[in-house]
């Protein structure tokens, strides 16, 4: 029988807390070389907008084998629809059967805020208190809970290319957060206090310029994911202490890397350090209060099948979902 879950039925099966623990057991099997994943396969569909990703993994410890496909259309917005749409297929590892089926959109959301809190409670400062936002949509969402999971959140400023997205983004989170937000103007004016910076923008061009940063700010960069595209400015990365999820992927996909590189700023040996192996204790973290420190996420399968058998134990347990027999 195979479990199908809808997003209604994976809505608090798991919390922010458990989805950082599972996945900082993830990234230390991945760069530990406990576990199996290709980077993604990618198919662009350019007369619409479109990008469809497959992305299959293996924990072997954890037991979690399946794939995701997903895909990224950006002018759904314009038909009512999320840009970000997939389905997660999991699989047991001691047979290969289909076990569970589950929509993929809201735990790719889930997923790579709490990696990006995984990071941030390694590299950011333990008294990180001010947090930028750029990017309001759900990735900005999922990563205001991420980071109050992890740091001490007192204010967020909160800055999207549509001010309207910002304020409604402000309207919707203040009631669930002691945090104070408010609606940032520019970057700039978003990023110069803040303790940690997440950018979850659909921005093509640098957001985050050196001179702008507070000393011993963290910044998660999350929204790019293209050879051809960037959220940070080449002076950050070439300055920083870069962290990424996967090596090979990073090097591959992350524009934000990619560029400064083929511009001589950085080699490929300084942006090769993987967050698996901080936490390992086999790469250093934050080496000094006043670094600059960048976690780079291209969003890789492992953290994918990790919160799908998460959510598949929490559904089991609790009844929930629906089961369908496909050998019938």
């Amino acid at each position: 029988m195979v479990l199908m879950l809808s997003r209604s039925d994976i809505k608090g099966l798991i919390t922010m807390p458990e989805a950082v623990e599972a996945l900082r057991r993830a990234f230390e099997e991945f760069s530990l070389g406990e576990a199996a994943m290709p980077v993604r396969s990618v198919i662009l569909a350019p007369q619409y907008d479109g990008w469809f990703g497959v992305m299959p993994a293996y924990l072997f410890g954890s037991g979690a084998m399946g794939l995701k496909s997903v895909t990224v259309y950006k002018q759904n917005s314009s038909k009512g629809m999320p840009a970000v749409l997939g389905v997660m297929l999991l699989l047991d590892p001691t047979t290969g059967a289909p076990i569970s089926v589950m929509e993929g959109g809201y735990l790719t959301g889930v997923r790579t805020a709490a990696a990006s809190g995984v990071a941030t409670s390694l590299l950011a400062r333990a008294d990180a208190s001010e947090l930028a936002l750029l990017g309001a949509g759900a990735q900005g969402r999922h990563h205001l809970v991420a980071m109050e999971t992890v740091r001490p959140i007192r204010k967020v400023r909160v800055f999207d290319a549509l001010p309207e997205n910002a304020e409604r983004f402000r309207q919707e989170m203040q009631p669930t957060t002691s945090a104070i937000i408010e609606v940032a103007g520019s970057p700039e004016a978003a990023i110069r206090e803040a303790d940690v910076v997440v950018a979850t923008s659909t921005s093509r061009t640098p957001i985050i310029e050196y001179p702008w940063l507070k000393p011993g700010a963290h910044i998660n960069g999350v929204g790019s994911h293209a050879p051809d595209v960037r959220e940070i400015a080449g002076e950050v990365i070439a300055r920083a202490r870069v962290v990424v999820d996967s090596r090979e992927a990073a090097l591959q996909e992350a524009g934000d890397l990619l560029i400064p590189i083929a511009d001589g700023l950085v080699s490929a040996e300084q942006l090769s350090d993987e967050l698996g192996e901080v936490i390992a204790l086999k790469k250093p973290g934050r080496i000094s209060p006043d670094q600059i420190t960048v976690y780079k996420s291209v969003g890789i399968a492992i953290q994918d099948m990790a919160v799908a058998k998460l959510v598949y134990q929490k559904a089991v347990g609790a009844g929930v979902g629906t089961e369908v027999d496909l050998m019938s």
